[in-house]
């Protein structure tokens, strides 16, 4: 026999034998005690919460993992739709600005973009590193953030950088619609030579370049904005590496 049925069979025949009044109640209420009627246990209710949204929510120490994840989804997806629209208030009005859409957690922004200045420009605004761009077919496409939310940007018709120093570069780099080689050093306006260091990058992917091998280092954006233009050296002499040893550093 069954041991849960044979265990009930135990209750409701010590249940009626000891009934002084309604039998049927007498063994309901055996079958509860005896933890066999699950459903009409007693409960000490639910606890819900007050959201940030305005909604209910049960407390989280009742929660199962799947639940807490289905909140969570949910909250990722409200907060992207809220930054989406806080997008589209700022930049909308822009004449580059195309569309925007929400996938789920995610933001989907396409913009018109006809020259590399104007992408520079947009690229900062989304928080777009140099090393997350994509080239497409007449676009280029790219990952940033705002506030948080994970933002793809789709630039349709930016002017591809194919100049005669792109082709001929052996490390090209494209900053503003300009194509440096980083595999030479670079004189800038004020006659010092600017050398990039093997792997060394910022952050959002710029190169690093130092003055004539010293430790310190300076990202290519800066030191265009700053000491540009830039004019390749090709015959120029390897960096030397001496005098920042002397330093007490090593250069990279």
């Amino acid at each position: 026999m069954n041991s849960i049925l044979s265990t009930a069979t135990r209750v409701v025949r010590e249940a009626l034998t000891s009934s002084n009044g309604d039998p049927a109640v007498t063994v309901v209420h055996a079958l509860v005690d005896a933890k066999l009627l699950a459903g009409l246990a007693p409960s000490n209710g639910v606890v819900l919460h007050r959201t940030a949204t305005g909604g209910w929510t049960r407390d989280d120490e009742q929660l199962t993992d799947l639940e807490r994840q289905a909140l969570a989804w949910d909250a990722a997806c409200e907060r992207a739709r809220q930054v989406a629209a806080e997008i589209e208030l700022f930049i909308g009005e822009h004449p580059e600005f195309q569309n925007i859409q929400v996938e789920g957690d995610r933001i989907l922004v396409a913009l018109h973009i006809t020259a590399q200045s104007q992408w520079a420009r947009w690229r900062t605004w989304f928080s777009i590193r140099h090393d997350a761009e994509q080239p497409l077919p007449y676009a280029v496409a790219g990952v940033g953030y705002r506030d948080g939310v994970q933002v793809s940007v789709l630039a349709y018709d930016l002017p591809q950088v194919r100049t005669r120093e792109a082709k001929s570069a052996q490390r090209p780099f494209a900053l503003d619609g300009l194509v440096y080689d980083l595999a030479v050093p670079h004189r800038d306006a004020h006659g010092d030579l600017w050398y990039f260091q093997g792997e060394e990058r910022a952050d959002d992917g710029m190169p690093l370049l130092s003055i004539d091998g010293r430790p310190e280092r300076c990202s290519l954006a800066n030191i265009v904005a700053q000491v540009g233009p830039l004019t390749p050296v090709r015959d120029a002499a390897p960096a030397p590496v001496a005098s920042a040893a002397g330093e007490g550093g090593e250069a990279a």
